[in-house]
């Protein structure tokens, strides 16, 4: 009885082992799994991070030069979809998780850009200068000031609060897959005054 006894402990104590043994190497493999996911969430959302960064850095660098400039800014590739769209105020960049969870960096412009889609009556620096001529008379380029000075400020400052408050709603929804463009544009007016604007688009 007495040796059945100390075999049947010992056969317990190796099923109990056995089931300990188990355990861990399942918690193991559990930590190692939401280690990943985790660890690609955070990689992804670093991504998602610098792609603001850049773009929001691009804008200011435009603010800074003295004269009327175009350049462009393409989306990189990734594995994975992900959305842009920007406001006079803010860049989003959003995509899903490994766990079909949303990612979501939000970056505020310390120069505010003024994003126009093709339905505009004018889009970009070039179709302004064109507008202001055709409606006012003067193309406010160095050359050929604005003389209307009031009217033209007034256009523009009520163009740039419609956008805004339009934008802030409904923010322009960008195509990742092609190129958007900035405007540095320059409206001179007589007296030396002169209006910056960064207009940013995408072309068909």
């Amino acid at each position: 009885m007495s040796r059945y006894f100390i075999k049947n402990k010992q056969a317990i104590m190796g099923f109990t082992l056995s089931q300990i043994g188990l355990i861990i190497a399942s918690a193991i493999l559990l930590s190692a799994v939401f280690s990943l996911v985790f660890a690609n969430d955070w990689q992804r959302k670093a991504e998602l991070e610098n792609i603001a960064t850049s773009f929001s850095t691009m804008v200011e660098a435009m603010d800074s030069r003295f004269f009327e400039n175009t350049t462009s800014f393409s989306f990189p590739e990734k594995n994975y979809y992900y959305t842009v769209s920007i406001s006079t105020e803010y860049i989003t960049i959003s995509a899903k998780g490994n766990k079909d969870n949303t990612l979501s960096i939000k970056e505020r412009f310390l120069v505010k850009p003024w994003p126009q889609d093709k339905s505009l009556i004018w889009v970009g620096g070039h179709d302004l200068h064109e507008y202001l001529n055709t409606t006012f008379g003067n193309t406010g380029y160095l050359l050929d000031p604005i003389q209307d000075v009031d009217n033209v400020k007034n256009y523009l400052a009520a163009e740039f609060e419609s956008a805004k408050s339009s934008l802030a709603l409904n923010p322009l929804n960008i195509v990742t897959t092609k190129t958007v463009y900035l405007d540095k544009t320059c409206i001179y007016y007589k007296d030396d005054e002169k209006q910056d604007f960064i207009f940013l688009y995408q072309k068909n």
